[in-house]
């Protein structure tokens, strides 16, 4: 680092949402990339994480970087003619946490790869007297999670860039029961009705009062994309899906009480969303809220890392959720 900056990086540099989007980024990897403070911010700013230039609030000029021993992050923003002084995460989600910031992104990974909160501690070399911030920072990233799931539905199948036809299958589970044998439910529970789309792994999850036609057909129709072709199984509240809106789904059945693969087509069957709804009922009973707003949160963080496909894709969610952040506390941001 010599001479003046006024860019942490050349903003031809700085990454699009495909892009970060398409990363494959290990723990291993991240912990390299941010291994010295001027990496670290380099790595943040080309995903938009970090601001990468900042401008004096007196004069209006460009601000420039400089080393800051006595800051948490080594570096800070500086207007030496106005005696400005901004810090590098000013402005971000990491704006108001005293936290190091390498910290915070190995603790991002973390949350998203649902580490347990012990294991956390111990990785980031935080005693047990640190418990409550992990835990404050576990709620904070689920608070904001929760608010870009809700104002970001997710609509699937439809047809692909070559007009062909997507694969959406559907399914229903219940959550929350136990069984005193097949069939029969215990104890309560709640219906979540679901769809996944084959080609991507793109999926939405709503719990549901009841299977019936009349609930079911209209989430279809808020949630698949006219042209999609649907595979369900036999349910009877599927039997009308050729005939939504005038004929805008094609739909394919297999009778589970016969096969899970139709034998004559190996294309037919629902295991992508039956292995969906395992992963989610996994993932929801290794976690301590059991509240009916906990089990819809932890669906909508499975549709996340169910449409980004592995926890590699790791940087575009912390995108989408530090952009839900900066909206929530200044629309005009």
């Amino acid at each position: 680092m010599a001479g003046r900056i006024f860019h942490i990086v050349d903003p031809a540099t700085i990454l699009n949402n495909d892009q970060i989007a398409d990363e494959e980024i290990t723990f291993t990897q991240l912990i390299e990339a941010t291994a010295d403070a001027f990496g670290l911010l380099e790595w943040a700013a080309r995903r938009k994480l970090v601001k990468n230039s900042v401008t004096c609030a007196t004069c209006n000029a460009p601000a420039s970087l400089n080393r800051y021993a006595q800051g948490t992050d080594g570096f800070r923003w500086r207007c030496n003619a106005h005696n400005f002084t901004l810090s590098v995460r000013s402005n971000s989600f990491f704006a108001r946490s005293k936290l190091p910031l390498r910290k915070l992104l190995k603790f991002m990974y973390m949350w998203c790869a649902d580490f347990p909160q012990d294991e956390m501690m111990y990785e980031l070399g935080m005693g047990q007297e640190c418990r409550s911030t992990v835990i404050d920072w576990s709620n904070f990233m689920r608070d904001v999670c929760q608010e870009y799931l809700d104002r970001n539905p997710q609509e699937i199948g439809g047809f692909d860039e070559n007009g062909e036809q997507l694969v959406v299958e559907i399914d229903e589970s219940l959550f929350f029961h136990r069984k005193y044998h097949r069939g029969e439910p215990r104890g309560g529970g709640h219906w979540v009705f679901g769809g996944i789309e084959r080609q991507s792994g793109k999926c939405f999850m709503v719990e549901v009062p009841d299977r019936t036609r009349a609930t079911l057909e209209p989430i279809i129709q808020e949630f698949i994309l006219p042209g999609s072709h649907i595979m369900s199984d036999g349910w009877a509240a599927y039997g009308n899906i050729p005939q939504i809106g005038g004929g805008i789904y094609t739909h394919d059945v297999i009778v589970h009480e016969r096969n899970f693969v139709d034998p004559d087509d190996p294309n037919v069957h629902t295991q992508n969303i039956e292995n969906t709804w395992m992963r989610a009922k996994r993932k929801i009973k290794r976690q301590f809220d059991f509240t009916q707003d906990g089990m819809m949160f932890e669906l909508g963080m499975v549709q996340l890392q169910e449409c980004r496909s592995t926890i590699i894709n790791w940087p575009s969610v912390m995108r989408d959720v530090c952009q839900e952040y900066l909206d929530r506390i200044d629309p005009q941001e």
